[in-house]
């Protein structure tokens, strides 16, 4: 009797909370799907338990609700462009929403740039490693990714003449990796030269993610999962293994570098260590000549992690979609070829700045940035006290708001009734027409790979480096009919989930190039 007394009340309770939440909620008058307005299920369901299909299910709601969704209790999701830079502009009072962004902390068990929620606060701590990762500094260090290039190429071209396949998939990560290890801590991880292309540290990289859909919605575990020791992880989930190692690296290097600071010792050059415990005056200038405060070493480790593992899969991903979109269209193949041949009758003497003068290329690039983001999914914000209106929709402070970049790259009133279509085109204007200029103009507003604002992604000049260098120089060597893509291998395989980083599911088919007809022609 007081068992069933008990479920009653009980009962009663989850009644009152959904009556709640769908009638006299100050979120009540935002249109979206039933369950889901009085329930995180639905977004645990597509994201743990499906491993990050939210994303393909938001089109379909947008479609039937409007522009503005309630996919949660106290969230909105939104699908129009024009509204992307109020809510993510450089000037924003939109802050991150703890929830969403609180679990990322867990594994490191410190806050990273990633995951600050205040705007003045990441401003600061971003301040330290601008200039690193700026334009200049990419430029500086250009041989670092020119080298690198040379080494995938060379492993590319041996592997197909000895065995007729190459393991892309794994290869470009490795080689992204490779890079922001070389370029950030000068202490590169050679994961070219390992026989699996370092592929348990991706998949750990991937594996990890996992966790947070669960750990999003159910918050209070975030506390207990940093307190569990890295032993126990690894024994539970043995694929944890190469993840906890890299952090063991990482340790080491910070300790060394502080070490060799302590003692006076000059750096060959400088690295992403450096730049963090760095004291300099802060350059932005409501700070005034004020000094920054110190970092610990745990925050230091865990912002070069962040840099690392992110760098590693966003690009890696992003270049190898274009290069199977160019493998699998002959037409683009042959204009891209072209167009390298013309611009280096010599191979050897490729440089970032003349592959950013192609119109073609450039075109390519976009196109695997606009069909492969690094960040594809809802990023969530809080509306500010002020409140919010979208597309003649109010919304409360307090409100979670987001917007996806796989969805405003799919949007057929900017990218055209087929935007699925991997198509250069779209960004090149060889007639010179206007009508064609405020068209890419219009797509440029809405191509957000790499975010905008001041939470843009940091590492963005190096991303767009490796992009060209690798794309460029593969099919500078690589002419139509010499490789082409595995035949077991599909466009299926290449779908993207949204964890926190993109991410192609993890039974499917890895991206394999085998040899061509015309190989031999290959210089």
């Amino acid at each position: 009797m007081l068992f069933t007394g008990a479920t009653a009340l009980l009962i009663l309770f989850a009644l009152l909370i959904v009556i709640r939440r769908r009638y006299f909620h100050p979120l009540s008058h935002v249109p979206g799907p039933f369950l889901w307005s009085v329930s995180s299920f639905p977004v645990l369901y597509h994201q743990g338990i499906e491993e990050g299909q939210l994303m393909h299910i938001l089109p379909a709601l947008h479609e039937q609700y409007g522009p503005v969704v309630r996919i949660g209790p106290n969230e909105v999701h939104l699908s129009n462009p024009s509204n992307y830079d109020k809510v993510y502009s450089v000037g924003y009072k939109f802050s991150k929403d703890p929830d969403f962004y609180g679990p990322m902390e867990g594994p490191l068990k410190t806050p990273i740039i990633l995951t600050i929620l205040s705007a003045k606060e990441h401003q600061i701590r971003r301040s330290y490693l601008n200039p690193f990762f700026s334009r200049r500094s990419v430029l500086d260090m250009e041989h670092v990714v020119r080298d690198k290039t040379g080494k995938l190429l060379h492993l590319l071209k041996s592997s197909l003449v000895s065995a007729g396949v190459f393991d892309a998939h794994h290869a470009i990560r490795a080689f992204s990796v490779d890079v922001i290890t070389e370029y950030a801590y000068a202490r590169c991880w050679n994961q070219m030269d390992q026989g699996d292309w370092g592929a348990g540290y991706q998949l750990a990289i991937q594996d990890v993610q996992l966790f947070f859909p669960w750990l999003q919605t159910f918050p209070f575990l975030v506390p207990l999962f940093g307190l569990i020791p890295d032993w126990v992880n690894t024994m539970v989930f043995p694929p944890f293994k190469k993840w906890y190692d890299s952090l063991t690296i990482v340790r080491a290097a910070v300790t060394e570098v502080r070490k060799e600071i302590s003692l006076g010792i000059k750096p060959a050059r400088r690295t992403i260590f450096h730049e963090l415990m760095d004291p300099a005056p802060l350059d932005a200038p409501e700070f005034g000549s004020k000094t920054r405060e110190p970092l610990s070493d745990l925050s230091i480790f865990a912002d070069a992690v962040n840099v690392t593992g992110a760098g590693a899969e966003t690009t890696g991903s992003t270049a190898g979609r274009g290069i199977f979109e160019v493998l699998s269209n002959p037409e683009v193949h042959l204009k891209l070829s072209g167009e390298l041949v013309n611009a280096f009758p010599n191979p050897e003497d490729i440089d970032l700045l003349s592959l950013e003068k192609l119109p073609y290329l450039r075109g390519v690039i976009k196109e695997a940035l606009r069909l492969n983001p690094g960040l594809p999914g809802h990023l969530p914000r809080v509306v500010p006290s002020s409140g919010a209106t979208f597309d003649d929709v109010a919304l409360p402070p307090g409100t979670v708001v987001s917007m996806s970049a796989w969805l405003m790259h799919h949007d057929a009133a900017i990218f055209g009734p087929d935007p699925t279509t991997f198509d250069p085109e779209r960004w090149v204007n060889e007639s010179n027409m206007k009508e064609v200029e405020d068209r890419i103009w219009a797509q440029e507003k809405c191509l957000v790979a790499f975010g905008r604002g001041s939470r843009n992604c940091l590492g963005q000049a190096v991303a767009m480096c490796e992009l060209f260098y690798t794309i460029g120089t593969v099919f500078r060597h690589f002419p139509p009919g010499s490789i082409d893509v595995h035949p077991e291998f599909s466009r299926e395989d290449l779908q993207l989930t949204e964890l926190l980083l993109g991410y192609h599911p993890r039974k499917a088919r890895k991206f394999k190039i085998v040899s061509g007809r015309n190989l031999a022609v290959v210089n």
